[in-house]
Order: C-alpha cells, then sequence, then structure tokens
C-alpha cells in the first residue's frame, strides 16, 4: 500500500510516523516551505500525549516545552481580574499535559519522520483520477505519481477538501470569532506563563516560551469570514485592541510576519463523512475543533494514530469507516466544548466578565480542578481497540 498525505502540519506527520510503525509506505507534501511554521502554541493532552509515547517522542516534547506558571488576567485598563496556576491544571491531568510552540513541536515531527518518509515541500496536489483501482496525483511542481490512497490533512481551508467534497462555505461553521497568533522578541520576562487582558467582546495576550520571546493570541468577536491582506489585518488589530495598555500595546507595535502569523475567522469544520472513495481527510481539514477546545493537536495526533492502526489490518473502505466511527463521537462532543467555551473566553457584557472573574479561579484552583477538567477536556481513547 503506497498512501499520500496531504498537509505537513502535525495531523500529516503524525500520520507519517504512525504508517512508519506499521511498514507502510507514504509521501507528505506541504504547500509551505521547510521551516515555515505558525507563531502561536499547541496544547498536549492525554491523546496526543499517548501517541507521543507510542511514537517515543515524548521526552523530546517535554524538553522543549514552554514552561508552566501562573496566568495573570486584567482588564484593558490593566486592573487585576483573577489568576490562575496551569501546574494545577497539569497536576490533576496526572501531569500528561503540556504547551509547546508549533515551531518546535514540527521540528521534532520532522526529525522523526524525514528520515524514512519523502516530504515535498512547496508542492500541492492540481489534479486526482480515480481509475478504479488507484489513484493518479498530479503536483503543482509538474509531477505525476500513483497511490492507493490520499489522506488530506491541509487544514480547515482544505483544498483538497474543496476538490474531492466542494466549496469550503459548505463545510465551515463560523463561531462568531476571529483570532490571531504570532510570536515576538521580548525585552524582559512576562512574570508568568500568560498575562492577558480582557473587555467585552475581546480577549488578548502574551505567553512565555522560555527562550526570551512569547506568544501572542488575541481573539475578538467578528463574523466575517473574508480573507485580508497584511496591511488590512494590522488594521483590524489596532482598530480592536490598539488603545490597550502594556504588554497588548508593545505586541501590536512589533513588526509582524505575516507569511509566518495566524489571523482568520474562528470555524469549525462539520462534514457528513470523512472520506469519499480512496481519499479521507483528517484533523481540521475533518472537523477542526478550535483553539478553544485546546484539544486539537492531541485529538489530530490520535486520529491518526487510529487511522493507521485500521489501515494495517483493514481494506481501506472498511479502515474509513471504523476510523471515523472509532473518532466522531469525541470530535462531536469536544466541538460542543468549543462552543460552549467561547461564550466564556469572549465575555459579551460586563456583567459576563464580573461573572467569569469570579467563578473561573474557583472552577480552576486545586479543589474543584479535577471537576472542570472532566467536563472541559478529552476523554482517553482506547488507541489500541
Amino acid at each position: 500500500m503506497r498512501i499520500l498525505i496531504v498537509g505537513g502540519g502535525p495531523a500529516g506527520l503524525t500520520l507519517a510516523a504512525c504508517l512508519k510503525l506499521h511498514g507502510i509506505d507514504c509521501v507528505v507534501t506541504e504547500k509551505a516551505a521547510k521551516g515555515r511554521t505558525g507563531g502561536y502554541s499547541i496544547g498536549l493532552h492525554i491523546n496526543g500525549w499517548n501517541v507521543a509515547e507510542r511514537l517515543g517522542l515524548i521526552d523530546d516534547f517535554r524538553a522543549q516545552a514552554m514552561p508552566l506558571g501562573a496566568a495573570l488576567h486584567h482588564d484593558r485598563h490593566g486592573k487585576k481580574l483573577f489568576s490562575y496556576d496551569y501546574r494545577t491544571l497539569a497536576k490533576v491531568s496526572g501531569g500528561r499535559m503540556l504547551a509547546i510552540m508549533r515551531d518546535r513541536f514540527q521540528n521534532i515531527m520532522t526529525r522523526h519522520v524525514e528520515a524514512g518518509v519523502d516530504i515535498r515541500y512547496e508542492t500541492t496536489v492540481t489534479d486526482i483520477e480515480d481509475d478504479g483501482e488507484g489513484l493518479h496525483i498530479r503536483f503543482s511542481d509538474g509531477r505525476a505519481d500513483r497511490f492507493d490512497l490520499v489522506v488530506g490533512a491541509d487544514g480547515y481551508r482544505s483544498s483538497l477538501r474543496a476538490m474531492i467534497f466542494g466549496p469550503h462555505e459548505a463545510f465551515l461553521r463560523p463561531l462568531g470569532y476571529r483570532a490571531s497568533a504570532w510570536r515576538m522578541a521580548i525585552d524582559k520576562p512576562l512574570g508568568a506563563s500568560f498575562v492577558g487582558m480582557m473587555d467585552i467582546n475581546h480577549q488578548g495576550g502574551l505567553y512565555a516560551t522560555g527562550d526570551g520571546h512569547a506568544a501572542t493570541l488575541f481573539c475578538w468577536r467578528d463574523d466575517r469570514t473574508d480573507r485580508l491582506g497584511a496591511d488590512e489585518k494590522r488594521q483590524v488589530l489596532k482598530e480592536e485592541f490598539g488603545q490597550w495598555p502594556q504588554p497588548v500595546r508593545t505586541a501590536l507595535e512589533t513588526s509582524i510576519d505575516w507569511e509566518n502569523a495566524f489571523f482568520d475567522t474562528v470555524c469549525q469544520i462539520e462534514m457528513p463523512a470523512w472520506s469519499k472513495g480512496r481519499v479521507v481527510f483528517l484533523g481540521d481539514s475533518a472537523w477542526c475543533l478550535t483553539f478553544l477546545a485546546g484539544q486539537g493537536t492531541s485529538t489530530a495526533m490520535a486520529g491518526a494514530y487510529i487511522l493507521a492502526a485500521e489501515l494495517a489490518r483493514k481494506p481501506y473502505a472498511e479502515a474509513f469507516d471504523t476510523y471515523e466511527a472509532r473518532l466522531r463521537p469525541l470530535v462531536t462532543n469536544m466541538q460542543a466544548v468549543s462552543r460552549k467555551i467561547g461564550g466564556h473566553y469572549i465575555p459579551q457584557s460586563a456583567l459576563g466578565m464580573r461573572l467569569q472573574s469570579w467563578i473561573l479561579p474557583i472552577l480552576l484552583s486545586r479543589p474543584f480542578a479535577k471537576l472542570a477538567s472532566r467536563q472541559f477536556s478529552a476523554p482517553a481513547l482506547d488507541l489500541d481497540a
């Protein structure tokens, strides 16, 4: 069996690593140049952690993890609202939780995969032809190749999904927010793992990366879904956050590399089926939990592990169906959690801010953190079922 993986992000690279475990040949195509990654951080939770252990990579991820400590939240005028400690959350998860910058995650996965997998950067799929026995693929670099199966792991605005299933609009479920994230150098330590500010319909702040930089994350209510150019993105951020004090002001005054930064509508993906013929989808291209759930990378990693295992022991059509049956309940639940969290993460009123400032520290304190974790975190999947 020979498989093409479209997309060299966390989902695609994890699938390549899992296919290697089973001795299945694969090729990865990635539209970006090698080394180009987003400037945001990602969380590794129970299901991603368990996959990383099976791949023998958990110690590498832990060595490159961001520091866990206090999270401080202020209002837009700098007045303290509340705080909590990420170490408490890690403790109630049995220590199986970490945050890591996306570029570090990518570097670890790439080193693990590239020795035995052909990764073709700056390459996209331009045409797929199914002749009944396999797929004939044409690429943007002029090459053509033949594969038994294709896996789409090219993000929530998946070009492959549009090619196979139709326009993005049929599957995108906007949640009513936009978000932006990038990485920036800082002159002095933040003094906490996260320093953020909150206002009605807005949330913004900086995460300490532990290497003299910070990772930003800004989110605000916005129903628009159009794509913007670099100047328009900066203008929107200034309109939404330009009057806020430090550290937000510093973040907006930095030079932003929009080639590596994130700015987009916060959307989930809802597909009636994750596969069609010999093509199947994984991660954000299939479901997209959004960053609000905090489980996107871990769920994609679990999906990759399960998909590879099913393909190793079943005909592809049966493997696709079983993979979806095992993942769909978790994905549906976590999408609902993500929508629920959004209403708390971005308060809609002054009363909402006050209630959150009172309730959230209690929920995330040691006596109640385990209960909150059960409500909002993904349960552990039986990866070896």
